[in-house]
């Protein structure tokens, strides 16, 4: 299992969603981000397991908002302050 910094993964995921850079926050979610559809869902799923070497599970995948993801990305170890 690789490791990635906090900031790297949202980047990685501000690109997947196409919106600025610094601007994605916890609360966002597929309802406040027009960009978040499940094209977008399967994109992040493919970068978790190419960048950090994890196959998300369902409990990873069923994730709300971009903070929960994130919650739960630093409880499995492979994201970092």
């Amino acid at each position: 299992m690789a490791l990635m910094t906090r900031s790297d993964f949202q980047a990685g995921v501000e690109d997947i969603l196409a919106v600025p850079r610094g601007s994605l926050k916890d609360s966002d979610s597929r309802d406040t981000i027009e960009s978040w559809s499940s094209i977008a869902d399967v994109q992040i799923v493919t970068y978790l397991s190419s960048e950090l070497g994890i196959e998300p599970d369902a409990e990873l995948i069923e994730t709300e908002t971009f903070g929960d993801l994130v919650k739960k990305l630093e409880e499995m170890r492979v994201l970092s302050a």
